[in-house]
């Protein structure tokens, strides 16, 4: 099952492994990017961030929704992890709906004027503010959170 799906363009990092695993007891956690899933030096490095407590996987959002739907036990504590909001919109539409999603780190340049600040780790653009908009339609909570000490934020369009 998906205890948390966190959108970070670090992919995976320190305040992933020592914050939110430990926090939601997580059991795997799975990188979903089509970019890091087909680059295999890529996917090596990260998979070797795994332990024997915790299992780390690099899938495509593809492969991520085949794994999680038909091969993973349902019972798996499973973090994931996209670099994209457009990616977990990506899996939403692909069948693996999730009740709400954390933004941890969003860095996008200025595209004419229509990038926003809305946390000091999150700036995001046109698309994104699409992409949120569709999500909360779609009656998913935003919640805006970089470590689980931090009190969680609702994002607000």
């Amino acid at each position: 099952m998906v205890i948390l799906l966190r959108v970070d363009d670090r992919l995976l990092h320190g305040q992933i492994i020592c914050s939110w695993v430990p926090y939601i007891r997580a059991e795997y956690l799975m990188v979903v990017s089509d970019e890091a899933a087909s680059d295999c030096l890529v996917s090596e490095i990260i998979s070797a961030c795994g332990c024997d407590e915790l299992g780390v996987l690099v899938k495509s959002v593809s492969e991520a929704v085949r794994y999680l739907k038909n091969e993973a036990d349902p019972s798996t504590r499973f973090m994931l992890v996209v670099g994209e909001l457009r990616d977990a919109l990506r899996l939403y539409e692909a069948g693996l709906e999730f009740a709400s999603i954390n933004l941890g780190n969003i860095h996008h340049d200025d595209d004419g004027g229509a990038s926003r600040v809305i946390a000091p780790s999150i700036i995001v653009n046109s698309e994104d503010e699409d992409v949120l908009r569709k999500l909360r339609s779609l009656g998913v909570t935003i919640e805006i959170r970089d470590v689980p000490r931090n009190e969680p934020r609702e994002y607000i369009p």
